[in-house]
């Protein structure tokens, strides 16, 4: 799934029509009105009532959402699922600032925005798992990470029973990281993800802070988080072995995810 760094580039593909005004919309698909109180087809009208003619006056992003502020004090919700994509006029920017082409799949495309008629912003997603929700309640989410400093962290670990990973992942308490990223957190943190989050002190924490700075720093330079290995030692596989240690890393389910770690220097 997309992660925080996914959703920031896709932030910043979407800040340049700030001002404009939407003056066409397209719900290609109503699986991304799934939160729907209403039914497909009321949530449709309510979505055209507020997303036409509205003003986006600003793009911004917390955790994995992505959010569109529109005149008359409403906002657009969006998040990706596990393969989605956000471009505009056939450009996806990176976290960096850069921006690269991406050809459009059309029978892949989700939604279809148009800005005062002349740019178009289209969310694709392959696997129809993202989603589009009008007002969402952001008070759901906890601290986003960039916004995560250490007093915060410490104070979002103490009095946890929850695993370190779990909690990690928990959008309730920190908002941004998914599997890939809280595996590459620990792992340059030197924690094992099954021990619990309270328990994490000291010297432990300091070491985990690190972690979590480097890697939320390392993920941003390399635009992307979802490679299918542990972005900076390249051991997220089977058979692989610590680059560090040179031991087996090992494959465990916590919380129902799945999850590499070195046995030896993740403690």
């Amino acid at each position: 799934m997309p992660e925080f760094v996914e959703v920031e580039a896709y932030a910043r593909t979407a800040r340049p029509v700030i001002g404009g005004t939407i003056t066409g919309i397209d719900v290609r698909d109503e699986r991304l009105l799934r939160r729907a109180e209403e039914g497909y087809d009321a949530e449709v009208a309510h979505v055209h009532g507020v997303v036409g003619g509205a003003t986006i006056r600003d793009v911004r992003r917390i955790g994995k959402l992505l959010l569109l502020d529109l005149s008359g004090d409403r906002t657009m919700a969006l998040t990706f699922g596990l393969r989605g994509w956000l471009q505009l006029d056939g450009e996806i920017a990176r976290a960096d600032g850069t921006r690269r082409t991406r050809e459009v799949r059309e029978d892949h495309v989700r939604l279809a925005l148009e800005i005062d008629d002349e740019h178009e912003l289209l969310l694709e997603d392959l696997l129809r798992l993202a989603t589009l929700e009008i007002d969402v309640d952001e008070g759901r989410l906890g601290v986003d990470v960039l916004e995560l400093d250490k007093s915060t962290f410490r104070d979002v670990l103490a009095g946890s029973r929850a695993t370190i990973k779990g909690l990690l992942m928990d959008q309730r308490r920190i908002a941004g990281i998914g599997n890939l990223i809280a595996d590459e957190i620990l792992y340059q943190g030197k924690a094992d993800p099954r021990r619990t989050a309270s328990e994490i002190v000291g010297d432990d924490l300091d070491d985990l802070w690190t972690g979590l700075r480097r890697t939320r720093r390392r993920v941003l330079e390399r635009n992307g988080s979802h490679h299918g290995v542990l972005i900076q030692s390249g051991s997220r596989e089977r058979g692989e072995s610590c680059p560090r240690c040179d031991v087996p890393m090992e494959r465990v389910k916590v919380g129902g995810r799945t999850s590499y770690f070195c046995p030896r220097h993740q403690r």
